[in-house]
């Protein structure tokens, strides 16, 4: 089975912006060495939880960094960019590492209403003009604007000789039929809600264009795997207490779990119970989860996310799954 990671770039208490993005140099680094097909960075503004508003930057210092494990973007918020911005800062990245950037095209904003006003300047930009942007976005790329297009005239330079390999990405399924008609992979974040319609990938494939050239799929899940199930469970209460955190509407960052108080522990444990979007168990018992859910929803690529400060430890937890899910 391919596996990738996603990267949120999360700031644990007491580690710094520097320090958290030299820890995701470290972990592309040894997901290279192990195996992992691509590492993709995500996209999330007007928030102290993650470093990782400008991914195509991000993008450079890993690429830069290693040698050949693809390199994307998981997302790029489209309605924060112009088509030929978006174009021409992946073209340039595909120039310089040629067969190795992913341009993964997401529609939400990636922050609060503030920071969408501050990126777009007040304009407002609806759902129809966001698809007509990603659409503008991947024809410019593919050089394929219609002739009475208002940008037919416009080129994108450089020009790469390989293309980067474009995704849209989704968690409602509502863009599966709009990522096969366009010819884009498609990539479900399970992980924000731990759902995913068994039916989704199937309605992706169904809308395909004879002979198409991007049929690929992906389901992006969070794991916490471990030598036992109580090392597992201790581990992913640190994503728990963010996620809970969400849904009660408070600012906060990533805490270790031996920093939580008795009380908000116990509350911490209780949302565990009900939350389905994180994956714990053992390294076996995750493992034949991630392999039944592939193979149930036909899904071709598992992108593994994660929270766990030691990067150490979370690389081997990333070789453990990778041992036992190769092939």
């Amino acid at each position: 089975m391919r596996l990738s990671a996603l990267e949120q770039i999360p700031l644990f208490a007491g580690r710094t912006p520097r320090r958290a993005i030299e820890d995701t140099v470290r972990l592309v680094r040894g997901l290279e060495d192990i195996g992992y097909h691509r590492f993709w960075l995500a996209e999330h503004h007007n928030t102290g939880a993650f470093a990782s508003s400008a991914p195509d930057l991000l993008m450079m210092h890993m690429l830069d960094a290693t040698d050949r494990i693809r390199v994307g973007s998981g997302g790029i918020m489209a309605m924060h960019y112009g088509s030929l911005q978006i174009a021409e800062r992946f073209a340039t990245l595909a120039t310089l590492f040629p067969g190795r950037v992913d341009l993964g095209l997401g529609r939400a904003p990636g922050g609060d209403m503030l920071a969408a006003r501050a990126l777009n300047q007040g304009r407002f930009i609806d759902p129809e003009a966001i698809d007509a942007l990603i659409d503008e976005t991947v024809a410019l790329l593919r050089d394929e604007l219609p002739a009475g297009h208002r940008y037919a005239a416009l080129g994108v330079h450089p020009a790469p000789e390989v293309l980067p390999e474009l995704w849209l990405l989704g968690s409602s399924g509502q863009s599966a039929a709009w990522a096969g008609a366009h010819d884009l992979g498609y990539a479900y974040a399970q992980f924000f809600t731990g759902r995913q319609q068994i039916d989704v990938m199937n309605r992706y494939r169904a809308h395909l264009p004879q002979g198409a050239s991007s049929d690929r799929t992906l389901s992006a899940m969070c794991v916490s795997a471990a030598p036992t199930r109580d090392e597992a469970r201790e581990q992913a209460l640190t994503a728990a207490d963010f996620r809970l955190a969400l849904r009660q509407g408070r600012a906060v960052g990533f805490r270790a779990p031996d920093a939580l108080s008795p009380g908000r522990r116990a509350e911490v444990e209780a949302h565990l119970e009900r939350d389905t979007a994180i994956v714990i168990g053992t390294y076996d018992e995750v493992a034949e989860t991630l392999r039944a859910f592939a193979e149930n929803h036909g899904t071709d690529e598992l992108m593994l996310i994660s929270y766990i400060d030691d990067v150490e430890v979370k690389l081997a937890q990333y070789g453990e799954l990778a041992a036992r899910l190769a092939g």
